[in-house]
C-alpha cells in the first residue's frame, strides 16, 4: 500500500501520492467538469475547479494526465527536490509522474534501474516517479535523505525567507489565513455596520 510505503513523509506528500485524481468532486456533484484535478498542499486535499479559489495564501498544484498516469509540473512542486526523477516534456512544461509506473517490465539487472522499483530508466536518472524517490529515501539513512529532499517552506524554495516549517511537518492551522479546503468555499457574507445616526437638534 502506497501510504504505508511513504509513512515518513509529511501529510501533504502522503496525500498527494495516495489521492485518486480526476474523480468527481463530492462537493459539486451537479456541476460540469467537476473532476478533482487540483491538490491543496496546505490542506492535503484534492479539489475540483469549482472549489477554487478558496484561499489565495494556500499552495495549490494542478494535476495533469500523461500516458494515462498522474503527473505534476516540476516548476509547481516547490516543496520537494525532484532531482534524479525522470522527467518528461508535455506542452513545453517539464513534468514528473506522481506514482510508480507498472506498464514496462522491471529488471534489477538493467543498466540503469529505478532505485525503488527496478524499472529500466535512461542514463542520468535514479527514479521513475515522485513516489519511488520518496519511498527509497524514506527507507534509507533513517529518512535523512527524505528530509533533505523536502524543502522547509515556500519562502526557502523561492530563495528567500528565514522562517522554517515545524520539524514534525505540520503546518499552522489554516484558520489564521482563511477557510480550509474541508469547509465551504462560498464567500462569507460580511455584516454591514449600522449607519451612524445624525444627532437630534
Amino acid at each position: 500500500m502506497q501510504t504505508a510505503a511513504v509513512r515518513g513523509a509529511p501529510q501533504w506528500l502522503r496525500g498527494l501520492l495516495s489521492e485518486e485524481f480526476f474523480d468527481a468532486c463530492a462537493a459539486h456533484p451537479g456541476e460540469r467538469k467537476n473532476d478533482k484535478n487540483h491538490f491543496c498542499v496546505d490542506c492535503a486535499a484534492a479539489l475540483c475547479r469549482h472549489c477554487l479559489p478558496h484561499d489565495p495564501a494556500h499552495d495549490v498544484l494542478q494535476i495533469w494526465k500523461y500516458a494515462s498516469c498522474f503527473v505534476v509540473r516540476v516548476d509547481d512542486l516547490k516543496l520537494f527536490d525532484c532531482t534524479g526523477i525522470q522527467s518528461h516534456t508535455v506542452s513545453d512544461h517539464e513534468v514528473v509522474f506522481l506514482n510508480e509506473r507498472t506498464a514496462r517490465k522491471r529488471s534489477a539487472s538493467a543498466e540503469n534501474p529505478c532505485a525503488a522499483c527496478a524499472r529500466p530508466l535512461p542514463s542520468g536518472h535514479n527514479y521513475c516517479s515522485l513516489f519511488c524517490k520518496v519511498k527509497h529515501l524514506g527507507e534509507s539513512e533513517q529518512e535523512q535523505g527524505l528530509r533533505r529532499a523536502l524543502r522547509a517552506n515556500r519562502q526557502a524554495a523561492a530563495g528567500g525567507g528565514e522562517e522554517a516549517e515545524p520539524q514534525n511537518g505540520k503546518r499552522r492551522a489554516s484558520s489564521e489565513t482563511g477557510p480550509s479546503c474541508g469547509g465551504s468555499f462560498r464567500k462569507r457574507s460580511r455584516k454591514q455596520p449600522e449607519p451612524a445616526r445624525s444627532p437630534f437638534c
